[in-house]
């Protein structure tokens, strides 16, 4: 910085000076010769020499910002392949960076129960390192409505309004809520949040934690897929409107988003930074789209700057892992193209990050649709697995048809009325509750007596379902079970989180054709 002696004068002051030809008689002025060339010198000379001086004198006490250049992803269709994007390749990740997580691999001595007053008391943003992003308003990133995510097109509030205490209540009553599922939902977060670890985490193998008060673990090798147990374990407590700010459980909430976020893994794609938290134990891409949504749906609620960064990351990780045919699969760009069931967590993933207005690529989105179109039959009213399919796949026809309403089909879209039909002849299913939480979505979303009949079945054989007594009380098990819930998966942990989003399924989120069907009702 330049330094200014005792004797020089304000800036106003010179100008003075110089116009009038005199200095302020601060010290014994010098003779008034030293300035008699100004007498014979043209006006526009002395004007020159001012604001030369006056901005070599600014040039010397300004200091400017560094431009801060931010690397955006940007991918783009080529026909009916789909997307392109570049070849995925992680660098080599500083050790001081990561957070190494801690493993379940012995039983936790506890001698009581976990009590959620012992959690962290914070009542400020979450404390997690941070860099510098740039967000754009999503608007102009974003492809034709049409052909994008459905939720903010259709809803003109915040669609993470429906969780909040008065809106519940009125979406329990008009969408075929009780006194009992709410009771229900309330006991399970009870049994979750004494089943978290110290660590704030939680995991499969959920003995550990609670010393075998309750049984039912998941698989010995899901044991170490501790994201996909944190963030299934997190889904219904951000579904019932908790956060990390408000709630009664808003302690558990904290630890859990602190653990997702300390034991993601940060690199960078191409120059786009990305958080990784996929991992093998969990079919890779399954966990990373489950703490993405949670992720994602936390800032939507809270919009907490600590979250914005490593949210968006794991958003980039998603768009960078995407499929030459527009799916995903367990592994990033997997060659053997995607899958629907690991389709439809991404898809609810950047769905989340829509609502929070965080940055959605359209080539993206539209790399899922031609996917779906590449697995779908019957006009759009079926779904396969990695390919058509003859005869009704059931989950993986439930989670088709969901993203498919997320992704711009109308109500009215032939193929959709075609798949809920399909679904309605299908009924509840007792052995499958995957495929119960997306059946019940898509209905909910439609409406209609069909809902109606679907969802007092299902409802109220899960409010009689739920254990009672002993450490597992507020769960659930189902013995029965041939998916992600049975003993070969994620056992009691996952049950109890499936069932409990779906007790949620009137308010977790808006109704996606709630105006639509007020211009129905009062066509002009």
């Amino acid at each position: 910085m330049a330094t200014v002696s005792e004797t020089s004068l304000p800036e106003d002051e010179i100008v003075d000076a110089v116009l009038a030809d005199e200095v302020p008689a601060q010290e014994e002025p010098a003779p008034r010769r030293r300035f008699g060339f100004l007498k014979t010198a043209p006006a526009w000379l002395i004007s020159t020499l001012f604001h030369v001086g006056v901005i070599l004198i600014l040039g010397l006490v300004t200091f400017a910002e560094p431009m801060k250049i931010v690397n955006v992803l940007s991918a783009t269709a080529t026909g009916e392949e789909g997307p392109e994007i570049e070849e995925f390749q992680i660098e080599q990740i500083d050790p001081g960076e990561m957070v190494e997580m801690e493993e379940f691999t012995e039983p936790v001595e506890l001698t009581e129960a976990l009590e959620t007053s012992e959690t962290l008391q914070i009542d400020v943003p979450m404390e997690v390192a941070t860099v510098p992003m740039e967000m754009t308003d999503l608007a102009s990133d974003m492809a034709p409505a049409a052909q994008t995510l459905q939720t903010l097109s259709s809803v003109m509030m915040t669609p993470t309004d429906s969780r909040s205490a008065d809106m519940k209540k009125k979406l329990l009553r008009e969408y075929g809520g009780s006194a009992a599922s709410e009771a229900a939902v309330t006991e399970a977060l009870k049994w979750l949040a004494l089943h978290q670890a110290p660590n704030g985490g939680w995991t499969f193998q959920h003995n550990l934690v609670c010393n075998g008060q309750c049984g039912n673990p998941g698989e010995p090798k899901r044991a170490a897929a501790v994201n996909a147990a944190t963030a299934m374990a997190l889904l219904p407590f951000l579904g019932a409107g908790q956060t990390h700010y408000a709630g009664e459980f808003k302690n558990v909430v904290r630890a859990g988003l602190l653990f997702l976020v300390a034991n993601g893994k940060k690199g960078t794609v191409r120059g786009l930074p990305v958080l990784d938290l996929s991992e093998s134990a969990g079919n890779g891409m399954y966990s990373h789209g489950l703490a993405a949504i949670v992720l994602s749906e936390a800032y939507a609620m809270t919009e907490d700057p600590a979250l914005a960064v490593p949210t968006q990351q794991a958003i980039n990780f998603i768009v960078t892992a995407q499929c030459a045919d527009g799916g995903w699969r367990y592994r990033p760009r997997e060659a053997s193209g995607g899958d629907t069931s690991v389709v439809g967590w991404q898809v609810m993933a950047l769905k989340s990050a829509h609502m929070g207005h965080l940055i959605v690529p359209p080539q993206t989105i539209n790399g899922s649709s031609l996917f779906l179109d590449k697995v779908q039959s019957n006009g759009g009213a079926m779904y396969g697995y990695q390919s058509p399919s003859t005869r009704v796949r059931p989950a993986c026809t439930a989670a088709g048809l969901l993203c498919r309403m997320y992704l711009g089909w109308d109500k009215n879209h032939p193929g959709l009325q075609k798949g809920v039909k399909a679904l309605v002849d299908i009924g509840v299913r007792k052995d499958n509750i995957y495929y119960d939480y997306y059946a019940a979505q898509v209905l909910r979303h439609v409406g209609g007596p069909e809902w109606d009949k679907f969802n007092t079945e299902l409802r109220d054989w899960l409010v009689e379902s739920q254990s009672q007594s002993g450490g597992s009380k507020g769960s659930w098990y189902f013995p029965n079970a041939n998916n992600h819930t049975g003993p070969k998966e994620g056992g009691r942990l996952a049950a109890t989180s499936f069932a409990t989003m779906i007790l949620e399924v009137y308010y977790r989120h808006m109704p996606l054709y709630a105006e639509q069907e007020d211009e129905d009702a009062f066509p002009l």
